[in-house]
């Protein structure tokens, strides 16, 4: 299965942790890769990196490739390994232009399930088994909030 969490509102990278936790309780094996972000902020570890490092789940970020494109070498290489894979900003990655849309089709030969994140929408993203769109209704981001601990990272 391709799950796809899309949208501008919070909540699609919390709902791939959340499905991550569902795996790993089932025994599954789950790798986490997040394609735009780096596993610190604001002079610490960002809580699901020290939340899945606690677990055994294996993670890739940023900051220990040079691309999105290494990180996605990288998790197709060693896909066969796993049952479930999150690749967090697969789809911003591909607005930003680090990805092509094409790669997405990779994905689909994958036996692992696989879930992809991100605020962008393009025509191969139509091929994944689900898509769930996350809607901003309101953020505390517009009261001055930036970056809460536990909430944000």
């Amino acid at each position: 299965m391709i799950l796809a969490y899309t949208g501008d509102g919070k909540g699609k990278t919390t709902a791939a942790l959340g499905l991550s936790l569902r795996a790993w309780g089932h025994d599954m094996r789950v790798l986490a890769a997040f394609l735009m972000k780096t596993p610190r902020y604001l002079d610490d570890y960002v809580g699901e990196y020290k939340a899945l490092r606690r677990l055994g789940v294996r993670t890739l970020y940023l900051e220990d490739h040079k691309t999105p494109r290494e990180i996605l070498e990288e998790v197709l290489a060693l896909a066969p390994s796993y049952d479930l894979i999150v690749l967090d900003e697969f789809n911003y990655a591909v607005r930003q232009g680090f990805l092509r849309p094409e790669d997405f089709r990779k994905l689909l030969a994958l036996r692992a399930h696989v879930v992809v994140t991100g605020n962008y929408n393009y025509a191969e993203l139509a091929s994944a088994d689900l898509i769930s769109e996350v809607r901003s209704v309101k953020h505390y981001y517009s009261r001055g909030f930036v970056g809460v601990k536990g909430l944000d990272w």
